[in-house]
């Protein structure tokens, strides 16, 4: 079938568009009437179990897994009790103090020249060893060391025990800490310079007839720590 359209003195045939005819399912063959049979029953089946274990199996699990949890968590530690670490306090030393001798004295850096055996020393000033550990408020040995003159570590001859020194660093952290002990050492012990642990203070200073033939030690416990 065509539509005769005449334009300029032109017949030009047309044809109407062609729309198919639905197949009805009747129309189709048994073998593919039984396939879409199988998938729609199919569906139906998985419709139906879904449903099912969303309803009822799905709650039964997560509640077990609750108690599972539940069971875990009131095994933990009670984090509540907990105190938090202390923070972290470091610093060079610039002053030792120990208010029971009325000492009050500067630090300064001092090292120890392994050519002439000798160290940093001064007339006035006290010396922390830069290989030994900063002041701070978790471990290490700090060790600070001077003439035994009066005008230095003299007095520490005199100190009582349980006494208290205190260290101003640069970065504003002074530091506290208690005499626990002392003891005299030969020179040539470094065996004292290898502490590994909590922090400590170790002064040092000479002793002996002549006072320069032993070193005796001081030794402080970290007792705590505050900002300036």
């Amino acid at each position: 079938m065509c539509y005769n359209i005449v334009m300029d003195q032109q017949t030009i045939y047309v044809s109407p568009p062609f729309y198919p005819e639905p197949v009805a399912q009747s129309a189709l063959p048994p073998r593919q009437r039984r396939r879409l049979g199988r998938i729609s029953r199919t569906a139906l089946y998985l419709l139906v179990f879904g449903s099912l274990f969303c309803g009822l199996l799905y709650p039964l699990a997560m509640r077990g897994y609750d108690m599972r949890t539940a069971s875990l968590a009131a095994a933990l530690p009670d984090y509540s009790q907990m105190v938090p670490p202390t923070p972290w306090a470091v610093g060079r030393p610039l002053k030792i103090e120990i208010p029971s001798l009325g000492m009050s004295l500067a630090v300064t850096d001092g090292t120890y020249d392994a050519a002439t055996k000798t160290w940093t020393v001064s007339q006035d000033k006290t010396h922390f060893d830069t290989s030994s550990t900063l002041p701070n408020s978790r471990s290490g040995n700090t060790f600070i060391y001077g003439h035994a003159t009066n005008a230095v570590f003299g007095p520490l001859l005199k100190i009582q025990p349980e006494a208290t020194a205190i260290i101003t660093t640069d970065s504003g952290f002074v530091f506290t800490y208690k005499l626990t002990h002392h003891q005299v050492v030969d020179p040539s012990d470094t065996s004292v310079l290898t502490y590994s642990g909590p922090s400590r203070l170790m002064l040092q200073t000479c002793t002996g007839p002549t006072l320069s033939e032993y070193r005796q030690l001081f030794y402080f416990n970290y007792i705590d720590h505050r900002r300036v």
